[in-house]
C-alpha cells in the first residue's frame, strides 16, 4: 500500500512567501512496529521498577527488623544495668553488716573501707544508638568491678565466720537487737535538753512507744542494777560481759532482780513514763569500758 503524503503550507501574512513542508505518514506496518517496541519499553521499565521496588522493601523489612532487634538490645541493656544498680545496693548493705560485725568483733576495718568501688548512676528509660556502645562498656567495667568487690567481701566474711565460731560467748554478750519495737525521738549526741532549753550530751537512745510495751535484753547478761532514780526513773542495768554494759530507763515496771540472768530475748521491764521524762519511751544505753558508745553501732535488725 502506497505511503499517504500530506503537505503543510505555513505564511505569516497573505502577501509573504509560502512555506511548503512535506510530511510523509507512517503506514500501518510502521506504526505496529512502533508500539510493539514502545509496548517492549514500557515493559521492562516497569519490570526494573517491579524488581527494584521489592528488592527496596526487602531492605526496608530488614532495616525495620535490625531496628527493632536494636530497640530490644538497648532496653536489655537497661534493664541490665538497672539490676546492676540493685545489686550494688545489696552490697552497699552488705558492706554495713561486715561493718557493724567488726566493730562487735573489734577486728580490723582498715582494709575493709574500699570494698565498693562505686559504680553506676541513674538508668536512664531510653538512649540514642550512639550511646549503646557506651552503655555496654560501662556495662563491663561495673561487672568486673563488683566481681571485686564480692570476691573481697567473700573474704571478709570468712574471716569473720571463722572468728564468731570461736567466739560465740561474744557475740551472744552483744547488744546486737532493739530492746523494744518504736521509733527513735532523740539519738545518740549533742541535743538541745527538753527541760533546760540547753545544749547538752544525749549518751542513749530514746525509743517512743505506749506505756507498758515489753522491753527485751538484746543480749545475754546478768542484771546487776535495779533502782528508782530522778533522771532515769525505774532503771536497770545488765553486765553483759566483755566490758559492756546496758542500761534501760523511764521504765512503769521491772521484770527482773539482781542476779538474775538473762537471755537475748527475755522480757526485763514495761515501758514508762517515770523520771525525767516528757512522755512514755525507753531510754537505752550501751556503755563499752566504761564509755557511752552510740547503741546503733551495734544494732543489726
Amino acid at each position: 500500500m502506497p505511503m499517504k503524503k500530506y503537505t503543510m503550507m505555513i505564511m505569516s501574512d497573505p502577501t509573504a512567501k509560502v512555506r511548503k513542508i512535506r510530511i510523509t505518514a507512517p503506514t500501518p506496518a510502521q506504526m505496529i512496529s512502533a508500539a510493539v517496541v514502545v509496548a517492549i519499553v514500557a515493559v521492562s521499565l516497569s519490570f526494573y521498577f517491579l524488581l527494584d521496588y521489592t528488592r527496596m522493601k526487602i531492605q526496608m523489612k530488614g532495616f525495620n527488623s535490625l531496628r527493632k532487634e536494636n530497640t530490644v538490645q538497648r532496653f536489655q541493656l537497661q534493664a541490665f544495668k538497672r539490676n546492676l544498680e540493685q545489686i550494688k545496693t545489696e552490697l552497699e548493705s552488705l558492706k554495713d553488716l561486715d561493718h557493724k560485725l567488726r566493730v562487735m568483733a573489734n577486728l580490723d576495718k582498715t582494709h575493709n573501707n574500699k570494698y565498693l568501688l562505686g559504680i553506676g548512676g541513674p538508668a536512664k528509660t531510653s538512649l540514642p544508638n550512639e550511646y549503646q556502645t557506651d552503655l555496654s562498656s560501662e556495662i563491663t567495667r561495673d561487672l568486673n568491678e563488683l566481681s571485686q568487690t564480692t570476691a573481697k567481701q567473700e573474704v571478709s566474711f570468712q574471716e569473720l565466720i571463722e572468728f564468731f565460731s570461736e567466739q560465740k560467748s561474744i557475740l551472744a554478750g552483744t547488744p546486737s537487737i532493739w530492746p523494744v519495737h518504736g521509733w527513735v525521738t532523740s539519738g545518740f549526741g549533742t541535743r538541745t535538753d527538753s527541760f533546760t532549753g540547753y545544749r547538752a550530751m544525749h549518751e542513749g537512745l530514746d525509743i517512743a512507744t505506749q506505756t507498758g510495751t515489753s522491753v527485751i535484753a538484746p543480749c545475754d547478761g546478768i542484771v546487776t542494777l535495779v533502782t528508782q532514780d530522778y533522771g532515769y526513773g525505774k532503771m536497770l542495768e545488765i553486765n553483759n560481759g566483755n566490758g559492756i554494759i546496758t542500761r534501760y530507763g523511764h521504765n512503769s515496771k521491772i521484770a527482773v532482780r539482781v542476779g538474775d540472768r538473762v537471755k537475748r530475748g527475755n522480757i526485763i521491764a514495761y515501758v514508762g513514763n517515770t523520771g525525767r521524762s516528757t512522755g512514755p519511751h525507753l531510754h537505752y544505753e550501751v556503755i563499752v569500758n566504761g564509755v557511752h558508745v552510740n547503741p546503733m553501732k551495734y544494732i543489726m535488725n
